[in-house]
């Protein structure tokens, strides 16, 4: 399928997620307290941040290695990879989950709140195997399954909740959200490339095996076992299988995900100072918030389609602008039709669907979705300096992005959403004119 086709269906996926996200905002503000809005926000937002940081940096590594594997057919190769980064990650969040459940413990001794720290804890954890499961499909070039389930099951799975529990026990509110990744995350492995190539691999054998037994003349050939690795310093060549063998590249994966992890935080920070001042400020950020994430929902589908290709493209300068160009393109239209529809509807529209005390909400819709705006046009570059080896740079510039963000509202004393709004366009315009400056670099690096 082309570039331009699966663009316009993920897009399709996200535009329905986007809406479904904004239901789910809308039910939570109609049938529960602000206070409860902004504890929802609160469980989302560190849903974002373990989404982006939680893979460790493996999801870009493995997409990096695993793309062209699948592009030229070795799939053997690319499914050990897979394999061994799901690995990977799930050795350092099982030490981390221990931790957890150790916190817990001695929270409910104390009469803290263990269960809201669990609640968040398990949702980390199920976003960070959601999002490796993801771009594994990503990089098979199977990207629509992986984003219909993280764009529109996710949030319908947390409408029904929210439905269900405002009308039965509305104290399982947030107890319904966490079920909704859960189940998400399940799903997403069971289809990830890894279970899937097994699956059909262990159904071609059955179906060409002879129906005789095991044992006699007629014993069933035994595989021979996977090639040896040996490293290049002891037989002095290059084994086949060195990129399914050799060590999993922890220190540029740690940068990375270190810059994605800051990226998060540029995100979903915000929400993090407002809720430590005012719950009820927070739950008006989030509704403009969930507003702004239809534009950039927009923005993440054309992301997701041209990742691979990028990866693929990386020193090929005339096809790599190509690319570039198109993605561009692309994510702007949804972030223009929302910035648009936004001064259709006006502050009071707003305001009569929400009620009174989400005044403001609509101010700060405006300004996030402009900032959405601005990384449509550079969002597809930060692919070239996350695949493309500056992984330092990366991680430079989302922290004096976060700094700018974060700390320019705790400096400047923002407690509204509209204040808050505005350093997060302020951020954005930054890490925008840096990722245009990094491709430049890559190009001069590229030519030279």
């Amino acid at each position: 399928m082309s570039a331009a086709k699966q663009s316009i269906l993920v897009l399709g996926i996200r535009v329905g997620g986007a809406v479904l996200q904004m239901l789910l905002v809308a039910t939570v503000a109609l049938r529960f307290s602000v206070t409860e809005v902004g504890l929802n926000g609160i469980l989302w937002a560190v849903a974002l941040v373990a989404r982006m940081a939680g893979p460790l940096g493996l999801d870009v590594m493995g997409l990096r290695s695993q793309s062209p594997l699948w592009a030229e057919g070795r799939d053997t190769l690319a499914v050990r990879l897979g394999r061994r980064y799901t690995g990977a990650l799930a050795r350092v969040w099982s030490v981390a989950f221990l931790l957890l459940a150790a916190v817990c413990v001695a929270l409910a001794v104390g009469g803290g709140p263990w269960g809201w720290v669990l609640a968040l804890g398990v949702v980390a954890t199920a976003s960070a195997f959601q999002r490796l499961f993801v771009v594994q499909r990503q990089a098979r070039n199977w990207p629509l399954l992986g984003q219909f389930m993280e764009s529109v099951v996710l949030p319908a799975l947390g409408l029904v909740g929210a439905l269900v529990t405002s009308v039965l026990a509305p104290d399982w509110l947030i107890a319904s959200q966490v079920m909704a990744f859960v189940l998400v995350t399940l799903f997403l492995y069971a289809a990830s490339p890894s279970v899937q190539e097994g699956r059909a691999r262990r159904r071609r054998a059955a179906r060409s095996a002879p129906d005789v037994p095991f044992t006699g003349r007629h014993a069933r050939t035994v595989p021979e076992p996977d090639p040896i690795y040996v490293p290049r310093h002891a037989s002095g060549t290059s084994h086949p299988d060195d990129v399914a063998y050799a060590p999993i590249p922890w220190r540029p994966a740690l940068t990375v995900g270190a810059g994605n992890a800051l990226t998060s935080l540029c995100v979903r920070g915000p929400m993090f100072v407002i809720g430590g001042q005012s719950l009820a400020a927070a739950g008006v950020y989030e509704v403009a918030q969930k507003i702004q994430s239809g534009g950039a929902m927009g923005t993440s589908a054309v992301a997701t389609v041209f990742a691979p290709r990028i990866a693929v493209a990386l020193r090929k300068p005339a096809a790599l602008i190509k690319l570039l160009v198109q993605a561009g393109g692309s994510s702007l239209v949804v972030p223009l039709g929302l910035l648009a529809f936004l001064f259709v509807v006006g502050s009071d529209g707003l305001v009569a669907v929400l009620g009174d005390e989400y005044q403001g909400a609509w101010a700060a819709s405006v300004v996030l979705v402009v900032s959405t705006v601005i990384n449509a046009i550079t969002s597809a570059m930060s692919n070239v300096m996350m695949l493309g080896g500056r992984e330092r740079m990366f991680a430079v510039i989302a922290a004096v992005q976060m700094l700018l963000v974060v700390g320019g509202a705790l400096v400047s004393g923002a407690d509204t959403a509209v204040s808050m709004a505005v350093w997060v366009l302020i951020g954005e315009t930054f890490r925008s004119a840096c990722m245009a400056a990094g491709l430049v670099l890559h190009l001069r690096a590229v030519r030279t």
